[in-house]
């Protein structure tokens, strides 16, 4: 199952926001983001100072990939619960 989430991208020292698909599948772990530098940047771009943020870390076969995304750990878990699936066969 796919679900979507908002990333909080970082490229050439420049934040920026992208939507992202993650299979649920691939999701090792989730937890509440306390980087006091990604909370700075993600205001500095416009998020209200009330917006949570998690990072998540997807499994991609022999490694994995942390991400900092614009949504709860219980918005997280919530979306992950309700996924009907994108992609059906």
């Amino acid at each position: 199952m796919l679900i979507k989430l908002i990333e909080l991208h970082v490229h050439s020292h420049r934040t920026t926001t992208r939507e992202l698909y993650v299979n649920t599948q691939s999701i090792v772990s989730i937890t509440q983001e306390v980087r006091p530098k990604a909370l700075e940047e993600a205001r500095a771009i416009g998020f209200s100072p009330m917006t949570q943020f998690s990072t998540l870390v997807i499994n991609e076969g022999y490694s994995s990939r942390q991400i900092t995304v614009a949504h709860s750990p219980e918005e997280v878990h919530k979306k992950i619960r309700t996924s009907k699936g994108l992609l059906k066969g």
